[in-house]
């Protein structure tokens, strides 16, 4: 039984080897759209501002001057303030690593009577949270509190003298900013960090044209009965189909992964920062290789000529990128449109990468995209094993 699985396998190998236009439609056609697009959105990315930041309020002051710098920050219509049941740091920082929310606001009481100030801010940020969103709210938090403590400096000094202080004599207020990383810290996400990850989905789910069109042609030329006829089961058949397929997609990762890292701030762009386990990413990368495997054989085993199987493949490729935040980031999506988008699994298979690429997510966090997507892959190739054999008729 092993050397029958070996022989399937090499003879795939072979014909994958031969196939010098599939080779290059999987490998040269990524790393185009990696690098332009990279160059293309760069500007778009650096200066983007999100129409509404979700920002997570924990409010340890609870009085006047707290409830007025909330309210001073919320009349600018740019942030929606969402109060946590949990206030624990921990449970913030993981918030914001799964970009539940975009920034974390901490307003705690100054003790102190030598400070001038009565309210201390703590600001914590999401990995994704982009540079001019945070200075925005920085600047914001500054200007509220300096409006706060200007407003009772002056009161005071009328009080006393019935004099106004100026508002340029007043000086700023410091703000606690940090970002919720694990790893690196004050990386912002770059359209390199989108655009590998996306494309990279995108040529793996690919694969289906290639591989659907060599079923095709072996089951019409009579290849796939012959073979039959020589004790191979079906099974063996589709495991020496999908096991070349899928070296091949680890192959991908690795070398996008590296135009990404090095081919990209040659040319002009910013370079990929990897930011979590290089483990988990391979973890990452065998869940949406068995995710692509599996729609690749289902395309293969209902399609009846090659101009079905790229029409389907194709078109459900590009209907799959376009609703799964790979053309066009969720980011700029609607929240409407956003959650259509995670009914297709090259979004899964995005959000898994960006956990580990961009927001250093460990194993509790990647899970349960790995799982769902190696059981959407799973459930596919079973349900492809079983056309396959009504079809042969074993």
């Amino acid at each position: 039984m092993l050397n029958v699985w070996v022989a399937t396998i090499k003879k795939e190998a072979l014909l994958l080897c031969r196939d010098l236009h599939g080779l290059l439609l999987l490998f040269v056609m990524p790393a185009v759209f990696i690098v332009i697009m990279s160059l293309a959105m760069q500007q778009n990315f650096s200066s983007r501002n999100d129409n509404q930041l979700t920002v997570l309020l924990v409010d340890h002051a609870v009085d006047e001057d707290s409830a007025r710098l909330v309210n001073m920050l919320s009349e600018s219509g740019a942030f929606r303030f969402v109060e946590p049941d949990n206030t624990d740091k921990g449970f913030l920082l993981e918030e914001l690593r799964r970009d539940n929310a975009a920034i974390a606001l901490s307003i705690s009481p100054v003790d102190s009577e030598e400070d001038d100030n009565t309210l201390s801010v703590d600001i914590v940020l999401a990995p994704s949270t982009t540079k001019p969103s945070e200075l925005i709210f920085v600047s914001a938090v500054n200007d509220a509190l300096r409006g706060i403590k200007a407003d009772r400096m002056m009161q005071a000094f009328r009080d006393s003298t019935g004099e106004e202080l100026s508002i340029d004599d007043i000086a700023n207020v410091n703000v606690s900013v940090e970002y919720a990383y694990s790893k690196q810290e004050g990386v912002s996400p770059t359209a390199v960090q989108q655009n590998v990850p996306a494309w990279l989905v995108f040529s793996m789910f690919f694969i289906v044209i290639p591989l659907s069109n060599t079923f095709v042609n072996e089951r019409n030329l009579g290849t796939l009965r012959r073979i039959a006829t020589i004790d191979v089961s079906p099974l063996a058949l589709l495991v020496g189909k999908l096991v070349p397929y899928f070296v091949i997609m680890q192959l991908q990762v690795v070398l996008m992964l590296l135009i990404g890292r090095f081919l990209v701030p040659l040319l002009g762009g910013e370079a990929l920062v990897i930011n979590g386990s290089m483990a988990l990413l391979a973890v990452v990368s065998a869940a949406v290789s068995i995710a692509a495997l599996g729609y690749s054989a289902l395309i293969a085993t209902i399609a009846k000529t090659t101009e079905q199987a790229t029409t389907l493949g194709g078109a459900g490729n590009i209907i799959l990128a376009a609703i799964g935040g790979i053309m066009v980031p969720k980011f700029v999506m609607p929240l409407s449109m956003q959650s259509v988008s995670n009914l297709s699994p090259m979004s899964w298979g995005l959000e898994g990468f960006l956990d580990v690429l961009l927001r250093s997510g460990g194993f509790a966090m990647v899970w349960p995209k790995v799982a769902v997507l190696a059981a959407f892959g799973a459930t596919l190739i079973v349900i492809s094993y079983l056309l396959l054999m009504k079809r042969m008729r074993f």
